[in-house]
């Protein structure tokens, strides 16, 4: 799968762009406040309905006008087309798929699956352990069928769970939940756990290839309760703490995934350098397990873009040596934003284009 054309219209400094990208790299080059990461977020919010830079979707609007789009056409390995829109305008964000509207924003990313690597990565990674899980459930998302249900299944009871907490008199009235939020909360645990082993042995094999150095490498998951205990067995014994301060402490809802490098936990033992390329080393890893899983190694199946805000961002020329060539052996598109284009190598692609970015004009 692959990315073939991209439109945009009042998006941040663009009045209106149209480019076709190459299926292989696609290289973003330009000064520094171009606009070369606002393309990014053009593609970012056609898979996804929203920015990776703001939670404030209204804020790409370019000054003046009061709507904006973004359309894309997707090519599969057997050639079958899809093309996807995304508007915002006065009256709320409206997504398409092939001209129909779809409600569900997160049917775009089933047909454009994103990773996105940016000089915050290992930032957010540090300091968020809602980011380390959303890692995780990127794969079960997209490899899992049953897992979007489940997940909103989950917080729909915790939800209901908590409102319950919050209301005078409703103590008992969270026990109606406990059982539920237990089934589901424990399926969501052996889904996480699956993953988590399965996607391992490709998190080594990055690791290996990026960092060029013997390490021991593992991943831990923690479910969010005590690990000691059952769920059911964690709630019962947060239940005072949770009436008194109106919401579930334990569960799936608080699980963590943490990198360990020799015996300790990365985030905590890992120089600026190693955290950066083992969080890039766990994306990269879960673009490959998806390619397997779905067939596209060979060829064949669903695919994903990756898109890197300015790559050489902190990396010496040998770890970026490593991580292009790597970036090669994917068979992934790739879209990568740079002040100096010459800083990329580019002959382990197959194909590439270079777009010359500068103050809202795009030039191949």
């Amino acid at each position: 799968m692959s990315l073939v054309s991209l439109a945009l219209r009042n998006i941040r400094l663009y009045e209106r762009i149209h480019l076709e990208p190459s299926p292989h790299l696609n290289l973003f080059s330009g000064a520094n406040a171009s606009g070369k990461t606002t393309l990014l977020e053009a593609i970012h919010l056609l898979g996804t309905g929203r920015s990776f830079r703001t939670a404030q979707t209204e804020q790409l609007r370019k000054n003046g006008s009061n709507d904006l789009s973004v359309t894309g056409n997707l090519v599969k390995a057997d050639g079958e087309t899809t093309r996807l829109g995304l508007s915002l305008g006065i009256d709320g964000r409206r997504a398409s798929i092939n001209g129909l509207e779809t409600k569900q924003v997160s049917n775009l990313a089933r047909h454009l699956p994103l990773q996105v690597i940016s000089p915050d990565t290992h930032y957010e990674y540090q300091q968020s352990a809602k980011h380390r899980r959303g890692i995780l459930d990127w794969g079960l998302f997209h490899v899992e069928p049953d897992f979007p249900g489940l997940w909103t299944r989950y917080q729909r009871i915790l939800q209901q769970r908590n409102a319950a907490l919050k209301g005078r008199g409703q103590n008992k009235a969270r026990h109606v939940w406990d059982d539920e939020l237990v089934e589901y909360g424990e399926k969501l645990q052996a889904a996480r756990r699956l993953q988590t082993e399965l996607l391992l042995p490709h998190f080594r094999r990055c690791c290996h290839a990026l960092l060029g150095e013997t390490h021991e490498i593992d991943l831990a998951l923690d479910p969010g309760w005590d690990g000691q205990k059952g769920f059911g067995d964690s709630l019962y014994r947060d239940r005072e703490r949770d009436t008194a301060r109106g919401f579930t402490h334990s569960g799936p809802h608080r699980a963590d995934l943490l990198i360990v490098l020799n015996g300790q936990v990365s985030k905590l033992s890992a120089s600026h350098g190693q955290l950066k390329l083992l969080v890039v080393a766990l994306r990269l890893a879960q673009i490959r397990y998806l390619l397997e899983s779905s067939g596209s190694g060979s060829g064949s199946g669903r695919g994903c873009c990756l898109l890197i805000d300015d790559l050489a961002a902190e990396l010496d020329v040998v770890h970026r040596a490593r991580l292009t060539r790597y970036l090669a052996s994917l068979t992934t598109q790739v879209f990568v934003t740079t002040t100096e284009s010459s800083l990329i190598d580019r002959e382990y692609w197959p194909s590439h284009k270079t777009f010359h970015v500068e103050h809202g004009m795009v030039t191949s």
